[in-house]
């Protein structure tokens, strides 16, 4: 589970800044929102808002970054050339620093790397085990020359093999070590790097044009099937049921694009694996079974429709929900979701409906999801926590990151229009000039 994350010098964030999922332990109310882990207890939600351009995307975009760079293990693949901070004109000169705290088996660790803007380089890197009294045990800590030090006791050739390893990333420069040393041989003084490599796997992150891949399992599985069915129903969207009617590429797409996804494809597919395959038209399920690509088309029955609906005919709230409910039934694991925009195209009763539910399917699961959301009617204390609300705060030097903690707030208070109003910040406040039809500013209008 995600304890903690920190951001520097990444689009609109500056300064170090940060979300927290610990629970404030004053707050009694909503308990099942919260997992106990031994002595800590974590949120399991958490609710980003601010005005348009504070900065809410950017800490999922952070998120996305960070961890699309450990997974592949290197800054290589990425584009990290223009992601620097460009409200400091001194920014990319300085490093881009990344940090979750993060707990495995009741064990807190503390990864996180810095790299340069110029030229991709891993400047530092790190990772620590935080103990409950504020103790600090370093795995490994390396520096901008590539040296790494550890307070690994490592004997006869766990140690021989380490030192291998630490000589062989100084010419890793825009390699990650926690990926490399996840890479090693089965070795129980290794596992901690594999453990803590294999967490970044279940990070999820859905922006408003992802396409949640485990949909095909979905589709496939009678029982989930029926989950979708009986939410897409519940959420009023006109849907009885769905139904995947076998098509070719080259009827969806036509031959050119055709030809490019099933060559494609047939590089990157094992076999009885599946893709999603999105856009703007339709919604197509590929399944590889030896050499062919067998293609499903989704089509969707309402209850008063003659015929299916094509997935392109359904409503931008009605493909956004195609995303966010298999969160429901997926079997996720230890896992985090991050979901930028969580209201886009959704009513809010239907924005607050699905919060609900998600703590109600979810419960007994150590399943994250952190969102950001303009949707004003989600700030009831009747539905979540004050320790839950996050707030970001676009200033001239940058954005940042508080809590509704900060502020002292009674669980009865009503504390929507209190947020509409400014009193807690993370709202925009327009000029007292106005803007004429022809796009000329005037001053204060006479009377």
């Amino acid at each position: 589970m995600l304890v903690r994350f920190a951001v520097q010098n990444f689009r609109s964030f500056s300064e170090q800044t940060g979300i927290s999922m610990v629970a404030n332990g004053r707050i009694r109310r909503m308990e099942d929102h919260v997992v106990t882990c031994g002595d800590l207890k974590l949120l399991r939600g958490a609710f980003v808002y601010g005005a348009n351009a504070s900065g809410k995307s950017n800490l999922i975009r952070a998120v996305d970054f960070a961890t699309k760079i450990i997974d592949l293990g290197s800054t290589d693949a990425v584009n990290f050339y223009d992601q620097y901070c460009k409200l400091n004109k001194e920014a990319v000169d300085q490093p881009g620093v990344f940090q979750f705290d993060i707990l495995i088996d009741n064990r807190v660790y503390s990864y996180g790397f810095a790299l340069s803007y110029r030229d991709g380089r891993v400047v530092e890197e790190w990772l620590y085990n935080l103990g409950a009294s504020g103790s600090e045990f370093c795995y490994f800590a390396r520096d901008e020359r590539g040296h790494v030090r550890t307070d690994l006791n490592l004997r006869g050739e766990s140690r021989k093999r380490f030192e291998v390893y630490r000589g062989d990333v100084k010419a890793l420069q825009s390699g990650l070590f926690l990926a490399e040393m996840a890479k090693k041989p089965e070795h129980e003084d290794f596992r901690v790097f594999r453990q803590v490599h294999e967490w970044f796997k279940r990070v999820i992150v859905i922006f408003p044009e992802s396409v949640y891949r485990p949909l095909p399992l979905v589709v496939r599985d009678k029982k989930r099937k029926r989950q979708l069915e009986t939410c897409l129903t519940h959420f009023d969207t006109g849907i009885d049921s769905i139904g995947v009617h076998p098509t070719t590429l080259e009827n969806e797409l036509g031959s050119a694009t055709a030809k490019r996804l099933r060559e494609r494809l047939r590089a990157q597919l094992a076999d009885k694996e599946e893709y999603v395959y999105r856009d703007r038209r339709v919604l197509l399920v590929v399944r590889r079974e030896k050499d062919e690509l067998k293609v499903g088309k989704l089509r969707l029955n309402h209850k008063d429709a003659v015929e299916p609906f094509n997935f392109v005919e359904e409503s931008c709230g009605t493909k956004r929900l195609f995303d966010l409910i298999p969160l429901f039934f997926d079997d996720l694991g230890d896992c985090i979701v991050f979901i930028d925009e969580l209201d886009r195209s959704l009513h809010p009763r239907l924005t607050v409906e699905f919060v609900n539910l998600f703590y109600r399917f979810t419960q007994g699961r150590n399943l994250q999801m952190i969102v950001t959301t303009h949707k004003s009617a989600l700030l009831d204390l009747n539905l979540i926590r004050q320790d839950e609300i996050w707030l970001v705060e676009r200033l001239p030097t940058g954005s940042t990151l508080y809590s509704l903690n900060d502020f002292k707030v009674r669980f009865d208070k009503q504390i929507e229009k209190d947020y509409l109003l400014g009193r807690f910040g993370a709202v925009p406040f327009f000029s007292s000039d106005y803007v004429s039809e022809e796009g000329e500013e005037y001053g204060d209008p006479q009377t």
